[in-house]
């Protein structure tokens, strides 16, 4: 299991992190008051038939905690053995959760199953992007349970969802004949006015019941379905971007690590 976990070591202090590889292999980036940003590398080939990936992120009251992805994800075909990406978050009071994760491929004949939980306690800001994508160049893409559960720590849901594709067997009023599903959740803040399609951003929005939104583009390719510029302003946002790009840090060992 790969782990990521931020706690404040002091009110204003830089944070303690902790990183455990597994799969995937965490590396932190820099750290700064209360902010933290660590990326994420595959260890080898991912996703095989067979593999399960397990990540584990956990994000300590009033702390801010920036993942990224330094590559995309192929789902290899598993010749009957389907693989499997689970991703457990908790984040506490106040804190904030960003991770922006790279295109995941889903080649023929794979079969993934691709689950996000996360809970979070009061006044938490989450955004969280995942592109889906059938198929190598070529390809028509292989099958795909993606699977989203969002709720407060005391179960009441904020966004839950299964979504089901298969590039084999296309399916009207899911994504029919496109092959890329660009996805970005916000919950925790309301979005801004205007948050109608642009020229640069073709991404629909839902307002969700609660304070938050889920944006969302299809199409042929990665470069004409995304929803970047909204993404970008939602992150900015959560991030105080402004204040966290200023802040000064340091790059740490590979590996577990625990910084005191």
């Amino acid at each position: 299991m790969t782990t990521i976990a931020v706690t404040e070591a002091a009110p204003g202090g830089r944070p303690k992190v902790r990183l455990a590889p597994g799969l995937l292999q965490p590396r932190l980036v820099t750290r700064s008051a209360g902010f933290a940003h660590v990326a994420l590398v595959a260890g080898g080939a991912t996703l095989l038939g067979g593999d399960s990936v397990s990540i584990r992120i956990e994000v300590g009251a009033g702390c801010t905690l920036r993942i990224e992805d330094i590559g995309g994800t192929v789902a290899y075909p598993s010749t009957g053995r389907p693989s499997a990406w689970n991703v457990d978050a908790v984040v506490g009071d106040g804190g904030v959760l960003v991770w922006e994760s790279f295109p995941f491929v889903v080649a023929d004949r794979a079969h993934v199953g691709r689950r996000t939980t996360v809970r979070r306690g009061a006044e938490a800001q989450v955004c969280l992007r995942e592109t889906l994508v059938l198929g190598r160049t070529g390809e028509a893409g292989g099958r795909i349970v993606s699977t989203t559960d969002i709720r407060d720590v005391d179960g009441t849901p904020f966004f839950a969802e299964e979504l089901s594709l298969d590039g084999e067997h296309p399916q009207p009023g899911v994504l029919g004949r496109s092959r890329v599903l660009d996805t970005a959740i916000m919950v925790g803040a309301d979005p801004e006015e205007g948050e109608a399609p642009t020229d640069t951003d073709e991404g629909h929005v839902l307002v969700l019941a609660r304070p938050g939104a889920v944006a969302r583009a299809i199409g042929s390719a990665t470069h004409a379905a995304h929803v970047d510029v909204r993404w970008r302003r939602w992150t900015n946002r959560a991030l105080a971007f402004d204040e966290h790009s200023s802040s000064g840090g340091r790059t740490e060992q590979n590996g577990e690590q625990s910084d005191e």
